[in-house]
This record gives C-alpha cells, structure tokens and sequence, in this order.
C-alpha cells in the first residue's frame, strides 16, 4: 500500500480520536494538528528506513525502538524525544494497543539516563539569526508566497506573537499606541500587553495595519477554493507556508517558535541584557536588577513565572561574583580584530552619524574601533530584526557584544568546517 494511503488511514484515526481528551473535553486544533504532523512524521520515517507499513494500526514496539534509535542518531533533544513518545502512546492507546509504548530509557539502553532528562532550559539558541537563518529573506519568500503569511511573519518577530495569536490578531484594534494587546489565541486565555520599545515594532505595525482593513484579522477568511476560512484552515495554511519556507518543527534546525525566542533575545537586549543563549552569564549585573528585567520579558511573552525565560535565552545559573569590568570590551576588540577584511564594507553617509554615536559609546568602555568595523557589528546586530540598520537605542554596547561573540562563532565555525573538508 502507497504511504499516501497509510496517511489517510491514519486521517480517519485522528478524526475519531484526536479532538478529544482523557478528561472528555474537546482538544484544541493545536493539540490535534500537532498529533498528526508527528505521527505522520513518523511513518514516513519508517518507509524511509525500509518499513512497508500497510496500516498504522500495524505499528509494533520494534518500530518504536527503531525510531528512537534514529532519533538519538540524529542528536534530537531528549525533550523532543519524549514528546514524540508521548504522542505514540497515546496512539497506541487508540488502536488497543495500550503499554506498547515504553520509555525512551528502555530503547536507548546504552545511554546515560542523565542524557535522557529533560529540561526546560534550553542551551542553545533557538532564534532564527542563530540557527544561521537570514530572517529577512524568509520573509521576502514568504511575501511572495502569501502576502498574508509574510504579515505574520513580522509581527511574530516584533511581538513575540505565537502561532494561534497572530492569525487570531486584529492590529488595528490592538494598537494602543505604546503598547500592542494581544488577547486572541493567547494559552490560556491570558491576555498581555507587549510594550512598543522600538522604531522597528512601530515600523511593522503600521506596515502591518497599511495592509489589513480596520476590522479584520491576520489570518485568511477565504480558501484557496473561495469558500469561508476557519481558524483550522488558517493554522493549517499556516503550517503548510512554513514548511514550504523550510521551516518545520520536525525537521532538525529553526521552528516557527523560533521567531519567539528572538524576539525575547531581542528583548534582554534592548534592556542591556546578554542572554546566556547569546553568551551572556548571571554575573553581568546585580541579581535583583537582572530579574526585574527577566520578569518584564516573561511578561511581554504572556507568562508570569520569572524562570519562563530559561526556555527562550537559557540560565543565569545561580547568584555569584559580578562579571569582570571590562567583560564587553574584551569581546568586542576579540570580533573587531577577527572580522575578516574581505566582509568589511564602506559606510553610507546616512550611516555614518549613526556609526560615530557607537563608536563613542565604545570609547567609554575604552575599545578602539573603526568606522567600518564597527558597521559590520550593527549590520549583525539589525538582522535580528530583519532590517538592513536598525535604530540606535538609549545604550547599545550589549547588543554590540552579542554581535561580537556571534561573529566569533561564526568564524570559528567556519574555520572549523573548513578544516574537516581538508
């Protein structure tokens, strides 16, 4: 049987199941589409591994081991792991199946239990600018495919909209002058205020607002076929154009929660914080300033559990000595002298003035730097905002830093990556 066959199989499986919960309450579409991308993933998978499974029905524990083990393969997070897992258990508990499903542990035997933990607190970025993806491109790609879809874009950048909440979202009605409210699609109906900190948060919404009539929201009222759109079709749409940009939550690299956390990366930065996601450490200032400042991101993402943050930027580990003086002076002259001369560009006129304010505020941490240098940090730096320069804040040696250290990376990287093909 052709796998296409096998995932309407499973189609009709999902429908019978999939909307509702243990407790007999109805699932929300993100459950239910969710349980679908990744139990089709997985078949897939296994047809790819040589498994000519003629009924998901048919799904038996070594197939199960034999996923995990491919996962572990391709360094998956356990927490990603688990949650597939999950996923399969519950299916198994659709087709009478129920115990099938065992513990990563049990399949993954040769790995250290503390391995297989999970924890909320991610370790590596997860933004876009930091998994190597040029936002602004994406977002051209995405203009071309959909003009709608290239609005969410943005505005999942410059708010830290989630999927739900952007083709939910009415930016003509939301726009408080300050401050965006967002209060559709929020989990668990939490509604929040995001804070207008930036020309390029005022920027998109306007664009925005320039491109949606008064009364209406992000998200598609008419199919493809001319008929009215649902909240399910335009998630659905959504998840489509996303994998056609080639970003997919089951495909190793960048997800669309992605532009989430760069926007809270983009959010420590603006109030002079160095994520640990980005290099930063919990000795950068005192620990109740730093917290305060967590708070207020966490908020703006609609949480109100300071630790949230971990999830988007990672730790700050616990209260110790306070970062050596000249901390961003040593990472700053470390990018600037490595920055390679090929890279190093000329300096519009309309850019200059701006450049020379940087390089004052440099001056006071005592860093030397020219003009052309120090445009090629901001150049970094504006890309995570997907713009060619973006606006000067009241104090911009952090995110100079960030850009520093993400430069250093990327050189070593490279340098790396080269040497493995000698």
């Amino acid at each position: 049987m052709e796998n296409s066959k096998v995932h309407g199989i499973l189609s009709t499986i999902l429908k019978e199941n999939a909307t509702k919960r243990t407790n007999g309450r109805v699932a929300s579409h993100r459950t239910t589409t969710s349980y679908g991308e990744v139990l089709g993933m997985c078949l897939d998978r296994l047809h790819e591994l040589g498994f000519r499974i003629e009924n998901p029905r048919n799904l038996t524990e070594l197939h199960i081991k034999v996923l995990c083990e491919y996962w572990h393969k391709e360094n998956k997070a356990s927490s990603t792991m688990q949650d597939y897992l999950s996923k399969l258990r519950v299916f198994a508990g659709w087709v009478n199946k129920k115990g099938m499903v065992k513990s990563l542990a049990h399949y993954l035997p040769h790995v250290e239990k503390e391995q297989l933990r999970v924890s909320k607190i991610t370790k590596t970025s997860k933004s876009w600018t930091e998994q190597g993806v040029n936002i602004a491109e994406k977002i051209e790609l995405a203009d071309a495919l959909d003009e709608r879809f290239g609005l969410m874009l943005r505005m999942m950048l410059a708010f830290g909209l989630r999927r739900e909440e952007v083709v939910r979202h009415q930016p003509w009605k939301s726009d408080q002058g300050d401050h965006l409210n967002v209060y559709l699609g929020t989990k668990g109906g939490r509604p929040r205020h995001v804070y207008i900190d930036t020309i390029e948060q005022r920027n998109v919404l306007d664009y925005v607002k320039g491109r949606i009539k008064k009364n209406e929201y992000i998200g598609w009222y008419v199919t493809r076929h001319g008929k009215d759109a649902t909240l399910q079709y335009s998630i659905r749409r959504y998840n489509e154009l996303m994998a056609r940009i080639g970003i997919t939550k089951l495909a190793d690299g960048p997800t669309g929660h992605g532009l989430r956390a760069e926007y809270a990366e983009n959010s420590a930065l603006i109030a002079r914080v160095l994520p640990p996601t980005l290099g930063g450490t919990g000795g950068q200032m005192n620990r109740d300033d730093l917290n305060v400042i967590r708070a207020q991101v966490s908020e703006n993402l609609g949480h109100s559990r300071l630790n949230i943050t971990g999830s988007y930027y990672g730790t700050f580990g616990r209260p110790g000595q306070l970062d050596v003086p000249d901390r961003s002076k040593k990472n700053i002259e470390l990018a600037s002298d490595a920055i390679p001369q090929s890279e190093i560009s000329s300096v519009s006129k309309d850019r200059v003035a701006d450049c020379l304010r940087l390089i004052a505020e440099l001056d006071s941490i005592d860093v030397a730097i020219t003009l052309k240098q120090v445009h090629y940090l901001w150049v970094q730096h504006s890309r995570r905002h997907a713009s060619a320069w973006a606006s000067l804040q009241e104090d911009n040696i952090v995110a100079l830093e960030a850009a520093a250290i993400s430069v250093v990376k990327s050189i070593i990287r490279n340098e790396s990556q080269a040497e493995g093909i000698e």
